[in-house]
C-alpha cells in the first residue's frame, strides 16, 4: 500500500498566520496554484482513493489536484481547533489572553485552549482512524488531502524519532509512504 498526504493549498488565515482548525474557509489562488503543482507532480500516479478531512479547503484542493474524480471525508483527518483562539495571530492571542498563551507555550500538548478539546483526544482520534485505514482498505494507492497537523501526527507516529515541530511539509508538495508487512518506508518526502 502506498499513501500519499498532502496539504491543502494556502488560504489566507495561512497568509496572516492566523491560527485556525474549525473555521471553515477556502483556498486563495496561491492556493489554487499550489494545488496545480501537486496535479501535474502526480499526473502519472495512480491513485485508487482520495480522502479529505470535512473543511472546505481540503475539498477545494482534492478537487483541483484530483480532476473529475470523487473523494470521501474522513473525519479523523480533521485538524485539531484552537477555540477561542480561532482566526486570531499569535500577536492577538498573547494580547487577549496572556496567561493562557503562556501556559500553551510552556505545553502545547497538555495544556487545553478555552473552548476546545484536549489534544490528546484529537491525537487519538487521528492515530486510530488512520491505523483503522491502513488495516481495512484494499486499496493500493491511497492520497490523504488533509492539514500539516494532521499529517504531522500521523508521521510522528510512525517515525517517533522524528520531532513533532520538525516535520515540515510544504503547501503544493507530497509525502509518500509505502507500507509492506506493516512496517513503513518513505518513497519521496515533500516533493
Amino acid at each position: 500500500m502506498r499513501l500519499y498526504f498532502m496539504r491543502h493549498g494556502e488560504t489566507d488565515y495561512n497568509r496572516q498566520r492566523k491560527f485556525y482548525g474549525t473555521t471553515d474557509v477556502g483556498i486563495n489562488e496561491v492556493g489554487r496554484r499550489q494545488c496545480r503543482e501537486v496535479e501535474t507532480k502526480l499526473a502519472t500516479t495512480q491513485i485508487d482513493q482520495i480522502l479529505t478531512s470535512s473543511r472546505r479547503r481540503t475539498h477545494e484542493s482534492a478537487e483541483i489536484i484530483f480532476p473529475n474524480r470523487q473523494y470521501e471525508q474522513a473525519a479523523f483527518l480533521d485538524e485539531w481547533g484552537f477555540g477561542r483562539w480561532e482566526g486570531l495571530d499569535a500577536d492577538q492571542i498573547q494580547a487577549q489572553f496572556p496567561v493562557e498563551w503562556t501556559q500553551w507555550l510552556a505545553d502545547p500538548f497538555g495544556y487545553t485552549p478555552p473552548d476546545t478539546e484536549p489534544y490528546a483526544i484529537h491525537e487519538t482520534r487521528i492515530i486510530n482512524g488512520f491505523n483503522h485505514l491502513v488495516a481495512t482498505s484494499q486499496w493500493e494507492t491511497v492520497a490523504l488531502v488533509t492539514h500539516l497537523g494532521t499529517i504531522r501526527v500521523i508521521l510522528h507516529h510512525l517515525f517517533p524519532n522524528r520531532e513533532f515541530w520538525d516535520i515540515a511539509l510544504t503547501q503544493g508538495h507530497y509525502t509518500c509512504l509505502e507500507m509492506t508487512h506493516k512496517a513503513f518506508r518513505i518513497i519521496d518526502w515533500d516533493r
